[in-house]
């Protein structure tokens, strides 16, 4: 199995786990870029050097960061991205220890970024796309792997 399907399949048993276990993962597409809007990242470096993000409309990351920390959000604001970001180093952090368990890989994570603050993020030359369903919209799941 392919550490992007590693990657893939315990995102989908995460967003169970943690979020919603009403979901509907969609086919994984491989794109050249994403959107500027509205997306956290961030980076795995060492053995194994990867991207993962996620974007989605304000109102449907809102949702999601609110049903992920289970605190009441009513609008978009600055503690949105900082929700969103937590559930991808959680998520990210799980990938890892399983990888170096399974694998012996050594990576690390670098700390969340959100583009508010960076700008645009850099993509490596494999990237895919998970769109994962939920009762209240679509969050679009990144991994770029160098």
């Amino acid at each position: 199995m392919s550490r992007k399907s590693i990657y893939l399949a315990e995102l989908v048993f995460n967003l169970n786990r943690f979020v919603d276990k009403d979901i509907t993962s969609r086919p994984t597409e491989i794109v050249q870029k994403i959107p500027d809007n509205c997306h956290i990242a961030q980076g795995i470096t060492g053995d194994y050097t990867a991207l993962s993000a996620l974007y989605a409309e304000p109102q449907v990351l809102t949702d999601f960061a609110a049903m992920y920390s289970k605190i009441e959000l009513d609008h978009y604001e600055e503690i949105v991205n900082e929700l969103a970001a937590d559930f991808l180093n959680l998520h990210n952090g799980l990938f890892l220890v399983n990888l170096s368990e399974s694998e012996n890989v050594e990576s690390t994570l670098t700390p969340p970024v959100s583009n508010e603050k960076s700008g645009p993020i850099e993509l490596y030359s494999d990237t895919y796309v998970m769109p994962v369903d939920f009762t209240f919209g679509t969050v679009n799941f990144i991994l770029s792997e160098k």
